[in-house]
C-alpha cells in the first residue's frame, strides 16, 4: 500500500481519504452484485428508517483522518500502513473463520496461537481507531487551547495528534489483553449488523480507561450477517470452566436480538447490514443507545447481562443457514 497511497497524499488537501472501518471487513456484510462490486445497506442514526445503498469504499471514510505527526514522531502514513498490514494478515484469518464450504462454525477452531495473535492486533486497532473513540478523547480535553485562528493544516494536525498518540501508546497493551482472553466463535439465528464502531465493549464503551474496560467487559465483534466473535468477561465466564478457554456458542432467540441491540447501541453515526440480511425485518431499536456526552446526551446508559450455553464442539451448523432463513412461523406456532 505504501507506494499506492503515497501518490494520494496531498498536504494542501489535508491528507488522504482514510477509512475508519476497514473495507475488507465491511465486504463480509456486503452483497456481491457484480464483478468487483459489493453493496451494503446503511442506516444513519438520525434517519434510521431510511436505509440507503453504498459500496464499502463509499462509507466510513474521512479525508485526512490520520493526517499529522504523533507526539512520538510517527507520521500519519506509518499509522495507516500499520493498519493496512494488520488488515492483510487479519483477512487471511477471517477467511478461515468464514469460508468453510460445509459448516457455519469452522472445524479449525480454536485458532492457532499465531492466528489469534494476528486477530488480536487487528481487533485492538478497530477499538482504537473509531470516530467514537476520537470524540471521546476530544471531549476529555476540557482545557484544550484555542486553535481556531491557526491555518487549516495546523488546525487539523492539532486535532488529530491526541488520537494518533493514543493509538500508538495503547495498541500493544490492548492487543495483549485481547489475546490473553478466552474467545467464543458464534452463530446467530438473528441477522446481525455492524457499525462505525464495529467492536462493542459491553457496558463500558466510553470508559476513560479503555484497557481496563477491555479486560473486564464482554466484547462483541460481528463478523458477517450470522457469525461473530464474543469474548466473555470474568463475570460472564463465572465458574463455567468451558468459558475459560476458547469455545463455540449458538445465539438462539433472545440472545441474537441482544447481540443486535448491543451492536446498535455503540454506533457513532450509522449502522450497516447486508441488503438481504436485514435485522429490521424482526427487530426495532428499543433504547436510546449508549449516551454520547460530546453531543450533550445525559440519559442513563443501557446495561447488559448475557447468559449462554457453550455449544458442543462435537456439533455444528450447516453453512446454508448463513445464507438461508427459516420460513416465517405461522400464528399458531407463535403460541406454542
Amino acid at each position: 500500500m505504501g507506494k499506492a497511497s503515497s501518490g494520494k497524499r496531498a498536504a494542501k488537501a489535508g491528507g488522504t481519504r482514510d477509512h475508519t472501518v476497514p473495507q475488507m471487513y465491511l465486504k463480509h456484510f456486503a452483497q456481491h452484485v457484480a464483478r468487483r462490486k459489493y453493496e451494503l445497506k446503511v442506516r444513519r442514526l438520525d434517519k434510521i428508517n431510511k436505509p440507503f445503498t453504498v459500496t464499502p469504499t463509499g462509507i466510513a471514510a474521512e479525508t485526512g483522518y490520520y493526517w499529522g505527526i504523533s507526539a512520538e514522531g510517527v507520521p500519519h502514513h506509518h499509522v495507516e500502513e500499520l493498519f493496512t498490514s494488520l488488515e492483510g494478515h487479519a483477512e487471511t484469518v477471517l477467511k478461515v473463520l468464514l469460508t468453510d464450504p460445509d459448516w457455519a462454525l469452522t472445524p479449525h477452531w480454536p485458532l492457532s496461537p499465531d492466528q489469534r495473535h494476528v486477530l488480536a492486533w487487528w481487533m485492538a486497532a478497530q477499538i482504537l481507531r473509531t470516530t467514537r473513540q476520537r470524540k471521546r478523547l476530544t471531549h476529555q480535553q476540557t482545557e484544550a487551547p484555542d486553535i481556531t485562528d491557526l491555518p487549516q493544516e495546523v488546525h487539523t494536525l492539532a486535532q488529530n495528534n491526541p488520537h494518533l498518540r493514543y493509538i500508538v501508546e495503547n495498541i500493544v497493551t490492548l492487543a495483549l489483553i485481547l489475546e490473553a482472553r478466552p474467545w467464543a466463535l458464534g452463530f446467530s439465528d438473528m441477522c446481525l449488523l455492524t457499525s462505525d464502531t464495529p467492536i462493542a465493549i459491553w457496558n463500558r464503551p466510553d470508559d476513560e480507561d479503555q484497557l481496563r474496560a477491555a479486560a473486564l467487559s464482554d466484547i462483541l465483534l460481528p463478523l458477517d450477517p450470522h457469525r461473530f466473535l464474543f469474548l466473555p468477561g470474568p463475570a460472564t465466564r463465572g465458574t463455567d470452566r468451558r468459558k475459560h478457554v476458547d469455545h463455540l456458542m449458538h445465539a438462539e432467540g433472545a440472545i441474537g436480538f441482544a447481540l443486535v441491540e448491543v451492536a446498535y447501541d455503540v454506533a457513532d453515526q450509522f449502522v450497516i447490514h447486508h441488503p438481504e440480511h436485514d435485522p429490521w425485518k424482526h427487530w426495532k431499536p428499543n433504547s436510546p443507545g449508549q449516551p454520547k456526552p460530546w453531543d450533550g446526551q445525559t440519559h442513563a446508559a443501557p446495561q447488559y447481562i448475557l447468559e449462554y450455553g457453550v455449544f458442543p464442539p462435537s456439533q455444528n451448523i450447516e453453512r446454508r443457514w448463513t445464507m438461508e432463513h427459516p420460513p416465517p412461523r405461522s400464528p399458531d406456532d407463535l403460541h406454542l
